[in-house]
């Protein structure tokens, strides 16, 4: 194969054409799940608290995203533990974004411990991956730890009314689930015959470093939002090189489009406190709809959803629009130089 063949696989420029919709992400869940959120944030306005607006649809709408992952079992099991893991990464981030060596450390850890669960499986790589997203928001968004601890509670409860949610309309639909098995976790890794081990234990080894370097340049740096150029880290990188450039390209344009549309809005309409809310679930909506079909537009929804919703809750976040996109580049620029370095070694090896 020669160089020219290694970019065309390396570099899946096609794939932003591909609007292909895989079968386990049906368009009914998206309402239900849209639709939760937007209840849920409604009601955060109404009650004047728009503080618990952020926790609650994160908790909702990311246990929407682990619902529709892949699997033959109903998807109850995989939505409440994705529930209690978010809401302990809200904790553990908060917590280690008091100090600075602590979140460096703290960030790769979590990074090594998330990148070597998604081994286990589709369902716990979305659920490991989701954890370390809002463990990375916390971490650059630190607060005292009484907020922390009512976030925590906030996005438990989005979580499981979401969960309850998906049950009670799933019981109505009266769909048949297959009863799958869980064998216990050695065996698991011994069916693999250990490679996508040992695969998953270099990702999480780099993904733990490159979060490290992340995080180390935005607790030094002054960045406005801390929380950017970690999460970006988190959301690009995966096991695979080809993967990571198919993420990489998608994520750029993503950002792109979202901030685009958020700037639109901001020249053409200008909406102040509540009025943020229908972008943000806009947002939330295209990201829940399109995270397993096309990601560059599920980066767009998730770019308008997180950038609405930190604005709903007094972030001035379109006064750095610029630095978003800056954090982005830097992140992807990041992730791609930590793959092919190991790709490097690897090679040396």
């Amino acid at each position: 194969m020669d160089s020219r063949e290694k970019c065309q696989v390396i570099w899946n420029w096609p794939s932003l054409g591909n609007f292909t919709r895989p079968s386990h992400a049906t368009w009914p869940d998206v309402i239900r799940g849209a639709g939760i959120t937007t209840s849920l944030g409604w009601i955060a306005l109404n009650m004047e608290a728009p503080r618990a607006l952020l926790p609650l649809t994160l908790g909702s709408v990311f246990t929407a995203i682990a619902e529709t992952g892949q699997g033959r079992e109903h998807p109850w099991r995989t939505m409440a533990w994705t529930t209690s893991w978010l809401s302990i990464a809200a904790g553990l981030g908060a917590v280690v974004g008091e100090y600075t060596p602590l979140a460096v450390v703290g960030s790769g850890v979590m990074g090594f411990v998330c990148g070597t669960a998604a081994s286990h499986g589709s369902r716990t790589a979305v659920t490991s991956l989701l954890t370390l997203v809002v463990f990375t928001i916390y971490c650059g968004w630190p607060g005292s730890i009484i907020p922390a601890i009512q976030d925590m509670a906030l996005i438990f409860a989005g979580g499981m009314i979401q969960t309850v949610g998906c049950l009670a309309v799933r019981a109505c639909q009266k769909k048949s689930y297959e009863r799958v098995e869980h064998p216990q976790l050695w065996i698991s890794l011994n069916q693999y015959n250990f490679q996508p081990i040992k695969e998953h234990l270099r990702h999480g080894m780099r993904l733990g470093i490159t979060l490290m370097v992340a995080t180390s340049i935005s607790e030094t740096a002054g960045l406005p939002h801390q929380y950017w150029l970690p999460m970006t880290v988190a959301w690009v990188s995966r096991a695979q090189l080809s993967s990571t450039c198919n993420r990489i390209i998608h994520r750029l344009l993503g950002t792109v489009l979202g901030l685009s549309v958020v700037q639109l809005v901001v020249q053409f309409i200008g909406p102040q406190g509540s009025e943020w809310l229908p972008l943000s679930l806009i947002g939330a909506g295209i990201l829940v709809a399109y995270v397993w079909v096309h990601y560059a537009i599920a980066v767009m929804g998730v770019t308008m959803w997180i950038v609405s919703a930190f604005a709903l809750v007094g972030d001035r976040v379109v006064d750095t629009i610029a630095n978003r996109m800056l954090d982005t580049f830097v992140a992807c620029l990041i992730v791609l130089v930590a793959v092919l370095i190991d790709k490097g070694f690897k090679r040396i090896k």
